[in-house]
């Protein structure tokens, strides 16, 4: 069920974001849609203020909800970006990133082409069947490549570590990457994965034979594969047939960094949205790069004129107030942390080929259900052209029937 109301949610953001125009936005305007039914949200609102030192704002915005955060490339304007899908043919990637000269090319279905040779393979999806939302992306790898795909590819990495090691690692991702006339983000999330943990996260017995299916009716409503959340691309273009080797088993040579990226348009990040935050995910192993996914194979256009941006402080007013909006939102106590200016694809345009880029502001912060003792990290996305949300946040958070963690059989399900 968790992973259905993933693919619900991630399906009704492509239908729900919509384009907007450029005039300065009104807080009154926007934050009227938000409040409390009972009135209690806009009284208090008006009794607090943020304040701000340099780039941070600290305050109260309720009893139960605080701000204390940095904020990240702020700016007073931005242009909007229209994106292309990359300028190369499948086989002048394939020159490009295979070291071998030798290879063999096999067109699967629905645009899925892979390059191949004992040692790597390359599988381009340069129309963005498989990807979610809709991306061109391309996967490379080495001969153990499905079976780092099956562990590595869902993996978040959240303990950046700075070493020689870790650098050499994004080093060696970063050769390939330059490779291609993309712009990314010189910062990489860098962590850790040891073979055993690799192991215990590698999908064993009935589990090497799922794919995740969307429902028939989302298939027919927005026109995609069935396997469209499956996250082994490398295993799928072996056949729909191919299954994972339940019995492989990770070596003590195949430990691993994980290295986790972001493409950029200008001087800003194209942010992953929500629950997938990263554009890039690698697996660098001693060998060099064992696997290489990468999204949003984009050349932007030059951009409209710039246009003026809601403030990150009057972001916070609207997070506040769709939290006041919630019907449980005295048992969640609400910490923002960070704030950073980036840019998100808008989902749902019928013409793939063209994609609208939109400045947002995101909040990451802490949360915590001190009834239950329990604590979680998470983010909300304000339209920083509009300054409306991108999706409500609280509402459907609070909603959700969290775990007591003294409860043995507490599953949250």
């Amino acid at each position: 069920m968790k992973k259905f109301a993933t693919a619900l949610c991630a399906m009704t953001l492509l239908v729900s974001f919509s384009a907007c125009g450029v005039e300065k936005p009104d807080i009154d305007s926007i934050t009227e849609k938000a409040k409390s039914t009972d009135g209690s949200s806009a009284t208090e609102s008006k009794k607090v203020t943020l304040s701000r030192k340099d780039s941070h704002i600290k305050g109260d915005l309720g009893k139960r909800f605080h701000v204390d955060a940095e904020i990240l490339n702020e700016k007073k304007s931005l242009p909007t970006y229209y994106l292309s899908k990359i300028n190369l043919t499948e086989e002048q990637l394939a020159e490009t990133l295979m070291t071998n000269a030798e290879y063999t090319r096999s067109d699967i279905e629905d645009g899925l082409v892979t390059y191949s040779n004992d040692k790597e393979k390359l599988v381009l999806d340069l129309n963005g069947n498989y990807s979610d939302p809709s991306s061109p992306n391309l996967t490379y790898a080495l001969d153990k490549g499905k079976e780092y795909e099956s562990v590595i590819r869902p993996f978040m990495p959240y303990e950046g570590i700075d070493t020689e090691a870790s650098r050499l690692a994004v080093g060696k991702v970063t050769e390939i990457l330059d490779k291609l006339p993309i712009k990314y983000d010189s910062y990489f999330q860098v962590e850790k994965a040891t073979y055993e943990f690799l192991n215990a996260s590698y999908p064993s017995g009935s589990e090497s034979d799922k794919h995740d299916e969307i429902p028939e009716e989302f298939i027919e409503l927005y026109g995609l594969p069935k396997d469209v959340f499956a996250q082994n691309l490398l295993l799928l273009s072996e056949g729909k047939e191919a299954k994972l080797d339940k019995d492989f088993k990770f070596s003590k040579d195949d430990g691993v960094f994980v290295v986790a990226g972001n493409m950029m348009v200008g001087d800003m990040v194209i942010a992953g949205s929500g629950y997938k935050p990263y554009s890039i995910i690698a697996a660098v192993s001693s060998r060099g790069v064992e696997y290489l996914y990468v999204e949003d194979l984009y050349i932007p256009d030059n951009g409209s004129s710039d246009s003026p941006l809601f403030t990150p402080e009057q972001g916070a007013e609207v997070i506040h107030k769709d939290y006041e909006a919630a019907s449980q939102k005295d048992k969640y106590e609400v910490y923002v942390d960070k704030i950073s200016l980036k840019y998100i694809k808008e989902a749902g345009s019928s013409d793939k080929e063209k994609i609208k880029l939109r400045p947002v502001w995101r909040y990451d912060m802490s949360i915590t259900l001190s009834e239950k003792g329990y604590a979680t990290t998470s983010n909300c996305e304000i339209y920083a052209d509009t300054g409306e949300m991108v999706s409500p946040f609280f509402q459907d958070f609070i909603s959700y029937d969290y775990p007591d963690p003294a409860s043995e059989s507490g599953n949250g399900e």
